[in-house]
């Protein structure tokens, strides 16, 4: 794959967070993925078994962050002596359940799956890692509020991986006509192509692309990539609106244009002419071909986080 320069720095991506302090109580997915991206932007953590603990042990932290799921004591507690408390949820507020559920129950399942498939689920724990990022983020933003002298801080927040996805779900349920009827499953491609064909994943001679057409000079530059094959100067090919109605006759021509290439030769046409097409690319693909930029990742080739992270010490200093 073609090798890009890498313009970002690290010191472009700097993120102080002081030097936050929390507790867990109790054990979900939600919760143990958020304590540890807590952790990776420089976080405290200490665990506790109940809510009561917490409040003797702890009384310095930022704020409890509990596993909604867990059978804990006192879970529905409102106030641990103004600490605010952070219920991450691995289905839905004041339900025990997994992010299979919340699939299920927010729509995003019926769009997962082939169009004569049965539904599918979001694979790897997303829904939970969704959770935990969010409840993360608002635990950690209370770092700022208290830097900002608020004086009134939020005594419950609640976060459910349901409501994550149903935020996710409702605001690509329509098309573009703002209709509801094309939230369905359809494969690889997007249902409708949002209005212009083609977007979606195709398949090629060594993987796959995503191509993904916002215009009709989009579709222009797909077809050049594709070296203007005799039947893109068909009329009843020119207009990418009205192929996003019907793809039947479409798809399986641009299928076989597709086939032809590999992702290094696509990618190559496409910067040569502005068609929106890249390369599906597995992570190992990805930092070999050096897109990453720089701290991107670590020796280990693990994902590092989006920042540099730096702490306020106990002195008031940074590091």
């Amino acid at each position: 794959m073609r090798r890009l320069e890498q313009s970002t720095t690290p010191e472009d991506r700097t993120l102080n967070v002081g030097s936050p302090h929390f507790v867990v109580v109790g054990r979900n997915r939600s919760a143990l993925y958020a304590a540890r991206w807590l952790a990776q932007f420089g976080a405290t953590l200490a665990g506790a078994a109940s809510l009561s603990e917490a409040r003797l042990k702890e009384s310095n932290a930022l704020a409890i962050i509990v596993a909604g799921d867990a059978l804990i004591p006192e879970l529905h507690a409102q106030d641990v002596d103004g600490i605010p408390v952070v219920r991450l949820w691995d289905y839905e507020v004041g339900r025990p359940g997994v992010g299979e559920f919340a699939c299920a129950v927010s729509g995003v399942s019926t769009v997962i799956g082939a169009a004569d498939g049965p539904p599918g689920v979001m694979p790897a724990h997303i829904p939970e890692k969704w959770a935990g990022m969010y409840g993360a983020s608002l635990a950690l933003s209370l770092q700022f509020a208290v830097s900002a002298g608020t004086s009134a801080l939020p005594r419950t927040i609640d976060v459910s991986a349901a409501d994550v996805l149903r935020a996710f779900a409702e605001q690509n349920s329509g098309n573009h006509a703002g209709v509801p009827y094309g939230w369905r499953r359809n494969g690889r491609t997007a249902v409708e192509h949002g209005g212009v064909f083609p977007q979606g994943f195709f398949a090629c001679k060594d993987g796959y692309m995503a191509v993904q057409a916002r215009s009709r000079q989009d579709w222009q530059g797909i077809l050049a990539a594709l070296g203007n094959p005799d039947w893109s100067s068909e009329k009843e090919f020119q207009d990418p609106f009205k192929l996003s109605e019907d793809d039947s006759r479409i798809l399986p021509l641009l299928n076989a244009e597709l086939m032809k290439h590999d992702r290094s030769q696509l990618l190559d046409r496409a910067l040569a002419t502005g068609g929106p097409m890249a390369p599906v690319l597995t992570l190992e693909e990805a930092r070999n071909s050096n897109l990453f930029r720089v701290g991107f990742m670590n020796e280990s080739g693990e994902l590092n986080s989006p920042f540099t992270v730096r702490r306020t010490t106990q002195k008031g200093d940074s590091k």
